[in-house]
């Protein structure tokens, strides 16, 4: 298991301090419930290596984390109860190597240039933002991101549902991490359905799935451009021509050549490619390896769904 890859690929990790080793498990069930079966346990409890201990006990496929972690000591309790990456508040080198020695991915605290350059010398790319909203969030991750354009960030400390797209939305961004999804007062409540409920709100706004446009396939340009110059007419929605396809404003693509779909495609944005195709795979939805959209630095931009329906096939656009 790849967790930093786990962890990019749901882009939401819940951050508990959990006390109860008892009900720890159902916690974690919830979640996975949810849409999210990864969690960092932080390790401010007296308890809490025996929560993280009873989570992989009863689920060994759950991604677990041990968080707050400061010293080497803690590395190696967490490493013999199972924990699949650490996360520290800030940068220890100690702590660093300690995971390293152990195989252990580790997420260090950097927010400052000089901590992050010690961390790239220890061969790390991704860093904890803590406190991010204290920090000013993401103004500060963009300038930081700068002059170290190869790293991404994972944002805690006041990441709620209200301020999660602000960030899912970044490309240097590669989670956030908060207890927005599974609050204290739920957990000692036992309100597992409720977490879940949350869980699920909180995944669908990392996804971002919104409606792009309609596309109506054409068989020449002259056709495609016919198209969108009566949505013009019609509406005054401004026309846009472009090589293979032309826009009436941005609602309508009027296509110069067949695409799939027997009428047309449904455009559908999302915040993140990675996260999108990551939830397919999830749920069994195919997507046409054949009809993928690339941009000049080869990120994937745009796929089809296999599947169509009413006629009309579906393909994924990154929001930009």
């Amino acid at each position: 298991m790849d967790a930093l890859s786990v962890i990019k690929d749901h882009g939401i990790i819940p951050v508990l301090g959990l006390k109860d080793p008892e009900t720890a498990p159902q916690v974690a069930a919830a979640l996975r419930a949810g849409g999210l079966p990864l969690l960092e346990v932080t390790m401010r409890a007296p308890l809490a290596m025996d929560c993280l201990k009873a989570i992989k006990a009863a689920d060994p496929d759950m991604l677990v984390g041990a968080g707050t972690i400061l010293h080497t000591q803690q590395v190696d309790q967490a490493k013999a109860a199972g924990a699949d990456f650490i996360v520290a508040p800030g940068f220890n080198p100690a702590v660093v190597k300690r995971c390293q020695e152990l195989g252990l991915p580790v997420v260090p605290g950097c927010i400052t240039p000089t901590e992050i350059e010690a961390g790239l010398a220890l061969g790390l790319t991704t860093f904890k933002f803590f406190p991010s909203e204290a920090m000013n969030g993401m103004a500060t991750i963009k300038q930081l991101c700068g002059p170290y354009g190869s790293i991404q960030f994972i944002p805690t400390a006041g990441i709620t549902m209200d301020n999660l797209e602000n960030y899912l939305s970044s490309d240097k961004i590669a989670a956030v991490g908060g207890s927005f999804m599974a609050p204290s007062a739920m957990v000692d409540a036992q309100d597992w359905a409720g977490i879940t409920a949350l869980c699920r709100k909180a995944v669908d706004k990392s996804l971002g799935f919104t409606l792009a446009h309609v596309g109506i396939n054409g068989e020449s340009k002259d056709e495609g451009l016919g198209a969108a110059e009566w949505f013009n007419r019609c509406f005054g929605w401004p026309v846009k021509e472009g090589g293979r396809s032309n826009f009436a404003a941005t609602y309508v693509e009027c296509c110069n050549q067949r695409f799939p779909g027997k009428f047309g495609h449904i455009g559908v944005f999302t915040l993140s490619m990675r996260r999108a195709l990551a939830y397919f795979r999830a749920h069994g939805i195919a997507t046409r390896e054949e009809f993928k959209n690339v941009n000049a630095k080869g990120e994937l931009v745009a796929v089809y769904l296999e599947e169509e329906v009413g006629g009309f096939a579906v393909h994924i656009v990154k929001k930009s």
